[in-house]
C-alpha cells in the first residue's frame, strides 16, 4: 500500500469510530418560563437543588423537581453539578429528610412527566435534555463542556 492510501484508510476508520461513538443529549436547568427567572449561576442551581435556597432571587417559591434513580440523566446532572455519584446525593437527601429538615422533591420516571410539572408549578425548576425544552419553558443554566 502507498502512503496515501495507509492515511486515506485510517481517516476512513476514524470517521468511523467518531461516528459510532454514542453522544449524550446536553443537559440543561429550566424553569417555567412565567416564573420571571432568565439565568442561574451553578451556585443557584445547586441550593436550589439541594433544597438550601427555597426562592429564586426575586421571591418566587422554588419547585424543584427530580427524576427516579433508575433515569440515567440524574446520574449525569448530579455528576456534572457537584461532581458526586448518586449514593452521595443520596445520602444527602436521607440526612436531611431524617433530621426533619427538609422534604424530597417529587420524582418523575420520564423527561416528559418532570416538563409537564414544571409547567403546571409557578416555580418549577428540573433538569432535561437541552432537544426536550421547548417555549413552555426557559433554560437558565447550561453546563459547558
Amino acid at each position: 500500500m502507498k502512503l496515501n492510501q495507509i492515511r486515506s484508510l485510517l481517516i476512513s476508520c476514524l470517521l468511523l469510530l467518531l461516528a459510532a461513538a454514542p453522544v449524550q443529549a446536553e443537559l440543561v436547568v429550566v424553569v417555567n418560563a412565567r416564573c420571571g427567572v432568565a439565568a442561574m449561576s451553578r451556585n443557584e442551581v445547586i441550593n436550589i437543588f439541594f433544597g438550601r435556597n427555597r426562592q429564586f432571587f426575586n421571591g418566587v417559591q422554588a419547585q424543584p423537581v427530580d427524576m427516579v434513580d433508575a433515569h440515567p440523566d440524574r446520574a449525569r446532572f448530579y455528576h456534572a453539578l457537584v461532581g458526586k455519584d448518586l449514593a452521595d446525593i443520596n445520602a444527602y437527601w436521607s440526612r436531611q429528610v431524617f433530621s426533619g429538615r427538609q422534604q424530597l422533591p417529587p420524582k418523575m420516571q420520564t423527561s416528559e412527566d418532570v416538563m409537564k410539572w414544571i409547567v403546571s408549578q409557578p416555580g418549577g425548576i428540573g433538569f432535561v435534555e437541552l432537544a426536550k425544552a421547548d417555549a413552555r419553558v426557559r433554560v437558565v443554566y447550561e453546563f459547558k463542556p
